[in-house]
């Protein structure tokens, strides 16, 4: 008996149901990435600089800044939460870790020290890492320097992903919960769902490669 032929609709249905099965299982990666994340450092964060601990560095998460020498409204919280740390005596050393390109003038790292610096922090207590292009390379660059035992500097929404590369870098970090300025529902929108996707990016990061320092871009 010759078999029944095949409909397009069938084919169709299958093809939908694979479709949702994959979407299904795309979703619960990010719930578990996520969920794994936030559970492994949730009792690493403080809210103030009153409730942080006094570590002999503070780690400070680079972000943009302009020509003119200013710092986008990210990097300002952080650099003026590492100020806060370090008039307060919780920290003796600024680690600045960011982006820098010579060819084109682009120096976080250096902007955030000239800001500090005219805020009365010596250059001395200072450390300027200008290969903190991404936060896993900040994490493995202050491990190389046989940092151990840090504070690090940066907004709410950021911190479980840093100080899970931290801890996987070797580094014994509490967080300190940067001001988040962002005002737009744009802009807190698109910080939502990139951070959700970086956790999930992160944890099969660390679990095949560790962290290390990434390309210099």
């Amino acid at each position: 008996m010759a078999d029944a032929p095949k409909t397009p609709g069938r084919g169709r249905r299958r093809a939908w149901r694979a479709l949702f099965a994959a979407v299904l299982l795309g979703v619960a990666g990010v719930v578990a990435g996520n969920a794994w994340v936030l559970h492994a450092t949730s009792l690493d964060i403080v809210e103030t600089v009153a409730e942080a601990p006094s570590r002999p560095v503070a780690i400070v998460l680079g972000n943009r800044v302009f020509p003119d020498g200013g710092l986008s409204i990210d990097l300002a919280s952080r650099v003026e939460l590492a100020l806060e740390l370090y008039r307060a005596g919780k920290t003796k050393r600024l680690f600045l870790s960011g982006a820098a390109i010579a060819s084109v003038d682009y120096d976080e790292p250096g902007v955030m020290a000239a800001w500090l610096e005219r805020r009365g922090v010596p250059r001395a207590a200072m450390i300027l890492d200008r290969e903190g292009y991404r936060t896993a390379a900040t994490m493995a660059n202050a491990a190389r320097l046989g940092l151990r035992d840090a504070l690090v500097c940066t907004q709410d929404y950021h911190l479980p992903r840093a100080l899970y590369l931290a801890r996987h870098a070797g580094i014994d970090a509490t967080g300190v919960v940067a001001v988040d300025r962002a005002t737009s529902l744009r802009d807190r929108t698109r910080t939502f769902f990139r951070e959700k996707l970086a956790r999930v990016e992160t944890v099969i990061e660390v679990a095949l490669v560790g962290v290390r320092a990434g390309p210099k871009s």
